[in-house]
């Protein structure tokens, strides 16, 4: 009897589990490029079946320790832009398995920055700003040979206006899709919480992501970017004018007009059936966005996205 297929939700926990498994000790994969392609894979089908469900665990799924849910988080939202671009899933790969690795130079002191309260000492600064080369070095001692990917590694944090590190970089020097990488990178680290920097609303980590200095983001990667994630991304939580609370369940025809599901009256009290509602109904118009972690954990993804939520 053939297996059943694993639904987005479970392919996207298992990417994570098989990521964080390959990090911890790359050394002891037996082949490192192919486990990696694995995971790449179980991305891509995993945004293939439920682009929503794929967007909605950035939001909602948190239990994963940070650096290895950050990497998914990032090989998600660039597999969708790269997607909306109209790449396949081949043309896609490369840039998948960076955003995976990109901070595989500096995975112990991303787990350490996690938790850790005050601004960075000078020895982790430098760590940081040399972690794209360190990386890239580590990944071909590990036996990647795809030139893509390690350029990708190696200038994710590069900017058009030479500004970023650790080559100062400018302008067309810099790879498509290693700025990208960074873009999704900042867009995912703004949405998360971390000891040492609150984390932002979905609409607010839009704006500071494409907004985040002048000649610091390329114009027509932020257009694309935004027509691929909206401000109101799948699993954000928004208070409507109604005063319902909602989660957005997909996009709509326009940014402010998602599609969602209220789960909370007006009083704060949990409605009896989750009702689907329009926003470009004016009734239930988003006001501002909530944090999503008031529900994150607290309510089956199924109840939302229904069979390619199956946990």
């Amino acid at each position: 009897m053939a297996s059943t297929p694993l639904s987005s939700l479970q392919l996207i926990r298992q990417a994570r589990l098989d990521l964080g498994v390959l990090l911890n000790d790359p050394l002891a994969a037996e082949n490192f490029t192919a486990s990696v392609t694995d995971i790449v894979q179980q991305v891509q089908l995993a945004c293939q079946q439920s682009a929503e469900v794929a967007l909605g665990t950035i939001l909602l799924e948190l239990e994963t320790p940070y650096p290895i849910r950050h990497a998914v988080d990032v090989a998600i939202v660039a597999d969708l832009t790269l997607a909306n671009l109209g790449q396949n899933a081949l043309q896609r790969s490369s840039v998948v398995a960076a955003a995976l690795t990109m901070n595989i130079g500096m995975h112990a002191l991303e787990a350490l920055l996690a938790e850790q309260e005050g601004p960075l000492t000078p020895e982790q600064r430098s760590q940081m700003q040399e972690h794209p080369l360190i990386g890239r070095d580590q990944l071909r001692m590990l036996g990647v040979s795809d030139i893509h990917w390690l350029d990708c590694v190696a200038q994710h944090h590069e900017a058009p206006d030479g500004s970023g590190y650790p080559r100062k970089l400018n302008g067309t020097d810099i790879h498509f899709d290693a700025r990208l990488l960074g873009l999704a990178d900042r867009y995912c680290a703004m949405l998360a919480n971390r000891s040492y920097r609150r984390r932002q609303l979905a609409d607010s980590a839009m704006f500071s992501t494409l907004n985040s200095g002048a000649g610091t983001v390329d114009q027509k990667l932020a257009q694309l970017f935004l027509s691929t994630l909206g401000l109101y991304p799948p699993g954000s939580i928004v208070h409507l004018i109604n005063g319902e609370t909602a989660v957005v369940v997909r996009r709509g025809k326009l940014d402010s007009t998602p599609l969602v599901l209220s789960l909370f009256d007006a009083n704060d009290q949990l409605l009896g059936k989750p009702v689907l509602r329009n926003c470009a109904d004016f009734d239930a118009s988003v006001i501002h966005v909530l944090d999503s972690r008031i529900i994150a954990g607290q309510l089956p993804l199924s109840e939302i996205w229904g069979a390619p939520a199956q946990a």
